[in-house]
Formats: structure tokens, C-alpha cells, sequence
């Protein structure tokens, strides 16, 4: 779960994503119960220094 692995409650992961996929860094899909998040192009190369 994401909000684990960032240390972080559930809410507040689901803002920061929320805020992520509105700057066009990831996409969210719903996948049965779980929500699975991917990085765009745009955010692969913010991470990669490109």
C-alpha cells in the first residue's frame, strides 16, 4: 500500500497522489479493489533529471 510505504495515512497518500495526477506525473487505475499508480513520461523524466 502506498501510504505505507511513504509512512503515511491513507488520506493524506490519496492527496498527494490526487495532486501528482493533476500535474500530469502519474496515472491511477482502478484494478478490481486496488488502485495502481504508474508514473507518466513527464514524470519519469522529472525523476531522472531529464
Amino acid at each position: 500500500m502506498l501510504a505505507d510505504r511513504a509512512g503515511v495515512s491513507a488520506a493524506t497518500a490519496s492527496e498527494h497522489a490526487g495532486v501528482l495526477r493533476a500535474a500530469g506525473l502519474i496515472t491511477t487505475v482502478r484494478d478490481g479493489s486496488r488502485v495502481v499508480h504508474a508514473l507518466t513520461p513527464l514524470g519519469e523524466a522529472l525523476l531522472g533529471g531529464r
